[in-house]
């Protein structure tokens, strides 16, 4: 069992797979784990959205009935957390690109996140990692739903309008998942923290002056490019990192550009090991890329045992969790 906060009040369905609730006196969004709904609503920027689907207008209300009494008002629920860490490092951790917590809702005996799976209305969603706490029955839930076409997995559902494909997804969503498996499995046998959950240990290493390094999600690919470099922002809103690429002054900054951008980027595997000296940089932490040899794809110890560590290393993809 992760970490749980027992007895919030829902104030707001937001869509099928975020919600709005009240700790502590505080508003929060909370984004679910594991699952991912189309969307029931346009998003402020259409050009780089996903559309809205008569499957995402299905799965918001489902939303709304399942939060809502019989007496109309929004219900109570337990949030649980994918780890056992206090509920303040919880709080402050579990986190997503919007500052969203992100977590498990329960509501009595059952988890929303299963029963939106079960019901066919979102996939399991493994896009940042597998559920540590419900991977077998998200898994066959999804087996389930999909074979008696429920929901998403129903073609006739999205006949008359725009829809995703699950096919492709599915599959990349699996391919980032395994090197998260990769990481969590051996993360703890190497020097190598997670922006995410270590935070607070990368910015101790801007007062100790000492190279570490950082595991972190390179989809995005290089950001902005300058007279002199290119910039690359990984991490999220509340734990930044920016990466500068010294393309002018390094002779390997263009071939790091290009495995950015062609290994790492869009579709790519996203997942990558940095290893630098963190400092500031107006106000945002940054580590400086000049050497090939500061980006793989394998956790550390691994890398440095390779005769290849002058470059960036291909490790054989495992299943993840």
């Amino acid at each position: 069992m992760g970490t749980r906060i027992h007895n919030v009040q829902v104030t707001q369905v937001v869509d099928g797979d975020t919600i709005e609730v009240r700790i502590d006196g505080r508003q929060e969004f909370v984004r679910l784990i594991c699952v991912d709904t189309e969307e029931s609503t346009p998003h402020p920027s259409p050009e780089t959205a996903k559309p809205v689907t008569e499957a995402g207008l299905a799965s918001a209300k489902l939303a709304r009935d399942y939060f809502t009494q019989p007496n109309g008002q929004l219900c109570r629920v337990d949030l649980e957390f994918d780890t056992d860490d206090p509920p303040e490092v919880c709080l402050e951790a579990h986190r997503g690109n919007c500052s969203r917590l992100v977590c498990y809702v329960h509501r009595g005996d059952s988890l929303y996140n299963l029963y939106l799976i079960e019901e066919g209305w979102s996939p399991y969603f493994t896009k940042y990692g597998r559920s540590r706490l419900y991977d077998r029955a998200f898994t066959q839930a999804e087996f389930d739903a999909q074979i008696h076409q429920r929901g998403i997995w129903n073609p006739d559902v999205n006949e008359n309008g725009a829809s995703r494909n699950y096919s492709s997804l599915v599959a990349w969503w699996a391919y980032r998942a395994s090197i998260i498996d990769e990481f969590r499995r051996l993360g703890s046998q190497s020097t190598a923290i997670s922006i995410q959950l270590d935070y607070p240990q990368l910015l101790d290493a801007i007062d100790t002056h000492r190279d570490i390094w950082v595991f972190c999600d390179l989809q995005g690919g290089i950001r902005k490019r300058v007279e002199g470099g290119a910039i690359v922002f990984t991490g999220s809103r509340l734990f930044p990192l920016k990466l500068w690429i010294p393309t002018a002054s390094s002779s390997d900054g263009p071939m790091l550009v290009r495995a950015i951008v062609s290994r790492y980027a869009g579709r790519g595997r996203g997942y990558a090991y940095i290893r630098g000296r963190v400092t500031m940089h107006r106000g945002l932490p940054q580590i400086v890329l000049r050497e090939l040899s500061q980006l793989s794809d394998v956790p550390p110890l691994l890398a440095e045992s390779d005769p290849r560590g002058d470059r960036a290393i291909d490790y054989p993809q495992q299943s993840v969790s």
